[in-house]
């Protein structure tokens, strides 16, 4: 069951997936506002202005990522949900100088934000839904840098008292995306192909839970499931991100309730 008036605030908002998440929240006729938000200086704003100009739900806020200004903002819109949309590339951090990348945003803005919300006022446990874009394969103990942050972040979620619900998506890619990553374009030209096949062979649940997606079908499937009453303190998976628009059928139950314990 919804909130009274959901407020939904959406961090990583000029990205590929968060501008389509903003988009997917608003279109949702019983939220009330939609806060993006971007960083200071961020070249992304004018995408973001240029896609809500006309929608007065669709608020952007400019937020330094430091705990206090995260702190003003969430006490100031008090969110219901929170999506976490954020992510960076190797190639991208060192042009900005940062190290060690994803530690410091795929883990460390999920632990700021985290941090921020469980401080609000409120009862325990009631606090702002956290919804993160998390990636199939994600494990604390994952030999690779992107997994191993991606499992601290979900790990970091699950202690923190909030309610949460974690997406697992595939590669998310597409024609349509803005910048240029020619590694994940021929991934998904190469792996597509071959899980089609195994689908047509009765791997239909393997092929639908590797396939890519794209922006726009990863944000349906995550602001979906953000609202869904059977995803709280739950795991979804890629190929529950593509069916959960069936959502309003008491009968869907995520993998992660029917299979595994409570997180």
């Amino acid at each position: 069951m919804l909130p009274a008036d959901p407020v939904v605030l959406v961090i990583g908002a000029t990205g590929y997936v968060g501008l389509e998440t903003v988009r997917a929240a608003a279109a949702m006729e019983r939220v009330q506002k939609v806060i993006a938000h971007v960083r200071p200086g961020s070249s992304g704003r004018f995408r973001l202005e240029t896609a809500f100009s006309g929608d007065d739900r669709v608020r952007i806020e400019e937020c330094a990522l430091e705990p206090e200004p995260i702190a003003a903002l969430l006490e100031r819109h008090g969110p219901t949900h929170v999506f976490l949309c954020h992510g960076t590339t190797a190639r991208r951090a060192r042009s900005e100088g940062i190290r060690d990348p994803y530690e410091t945003v795929d883990l460390g803005i999920t632990r700021k934000f985290a941090d921020a919300a469980a401080r609000l006022e409120g009862d325990p446990g009631l606090g702002p839904r956290m919804v993160y874009l998390s990636s199939m394969g994600a494990d604390p103990e994952a030999r690779g840098d992107y997994l191993a942050a991606r499992g601290r972040a979900e790990q970091y979620l699950r202690k923190s008292g909030l309610p949460f619900t974690l997406c697992r998506a595939p590669l998310i890619t597409g024609p349509d995306r803005p910048e240029s990553r020619p590694l994940e374009t021929w991934a998904r030209r190469l792996l597509d192909p071959v899980l089609a096949v195994l689908g047509f062979f009765g791997m239909r649940r393997l092929a639908s839970r590797y396939r890519s997606m794209d922006g726009h079908e990863a944000a349906e499937g995550l602001v979906r499931s953000g609202f869904h009453y059977m995803t709280i303190n739950r795991v979804v998976l890629a190929d529950e991100l593509r069916r959960v628009g069936v959502y309003e059928s008491e009968r869907w139950v995520p993998e992660s309730r029917r299979d595994q314990p409570r997180f």
